[in-house]
């Protein structure tokens, strides 16, 4: 299940077990119905906040909790609102002190924010299948069942700040001109191929752009943003688990969106995915790669169709 669903289930869950605690202790006040619902909101929204990016939805919630801030702020200044007038309420003939106005106002605002959070979690989206669709199509769909079965691209770290991540195809697994090879250094040795923008990089900028995503450099907090932007910001996947192995990094998707489009779209997709990944697939090598400084290779696919499942595992090349 995805966080924010998780995250409503507990603001909601909490609310009404402080209403369940009020009536059972006889004592209802919406004030401190307000103040109580809000700081679950608050814990709530700081827990689910991914570090380093920003979904649709956290900004949302910013607001919502500008605002409640600034009601707490309200709430603080109330207590000073004594001998203000009354207001009289026509055809009625009643009176209510000022003060009470602003009290149950204030409280009313309270509760409608809260609720207004719960309904940011529940109605946000992650990306678009169209525009997952459209970053599916923007690459080649290439035939790889001539590739041999130990065919290899390379992802090459920046050479400059602001440059992005290259993509390297040795000439073993494509068939470049021969006048026109481009020469890479891997592993100390130099490397005949083509380099080539990753299918992944539409989407990396669109991250930077659109969603404030920052890489960090050191290893543990590349893989948390990269299970971030999977999980919160792409959602395609309902759960991301990457981990150090002792020689690689694995990256397993559970429940993959996009495990039919890739599979209908490769005819060998282990194969395939290692030379030519579908965006997702190469917008986290690129993620590693830029992240870590390090050329890395999609060394292993391992595709569990019965469970929507694709485990990915990484070699980083000093």
């Amino acid at each position: 299940m995805k966080k924010r669903y998780l995250a409503v289930s507990a603001l909601l869950g909490w609310l009404l077990l402080v209403i369940v605690l009020m009536i059972i202790s006889g004592y209802v006040n919406t004030e401190v119905y307000f103040v109580l619902g809000l700081i679950g909101l608050m814990v709530i929204a700081i827990l689910i906040t991914p570090i380093y990016s920003r979904p649709r939805y956290t900004r949302r919630l910013l607001v919502i909790r500008m605002l409640g801030a600034a009601l707490f702020v309200a709430l603080f200044f109330e207590q000073f609102l004594v001998g203000l007038p009354a207001i009289s309420i026509p055809l009625v003939g009643a009176f209510i002190p000022f003060e009470q106005v602003i009290i149950v106002a204030t409280s009313l605002m309270g509760v409608v924010c809260v609720f207004a959070g719960a309904i940011v979690l529940n109605s946000s989206r992650g990306i678009s299948s169209r525009t997952l669709q459209e970053a599916l199509n923007a690459g080649e769909s290439v035939d790889c069942r001539a590739l041999p079965r130990d065919s290899l691209t390379y992802y090459l770290p920046p050479q400059r700040e602001g440059d992005g991540v290259l993509q390297f195809v040795p000439e073993s697994t494509a068939a470049p001109t021969k006048a026109n090879a481009d020469i890479a250094y891997i592993g100390g040795r130099s490397v005949r191929g083509q380099y080539q923008v990753p299918s992944g990089m539409q989407l990396f900028e669109m991250l930077k752009r659109s969603y404030s995503l920052r890489l960090p450099v050191r290893e543990e907090a590349v893989l948390t943003a990269i299970q971030e932007v999977c999980e919160d910001v792409l959602e395609v996947a309902d759960r991301v688990i990457p981990a150090r192995r002792e020689g690689y990094i694995l990256v397993e998707l559970q429940n993959y969106r996009l495990l039919s489009i890739c599979t209908e779209l490769k005819q060998d997709f282990p194969v395939c995915c290692r030379v030519h990944p579908c965006p997702i697939c190469s917008l986290i090598a690129c993620m590693l790669t830029e992240g870590l400084g390090l050329t890395c290779t999609l060394e292993h696919v391992h595709v569990e169709p019965e469970v929507r499942s694709i485990t990915l595992y990484f070699v980083f090349i000093p």
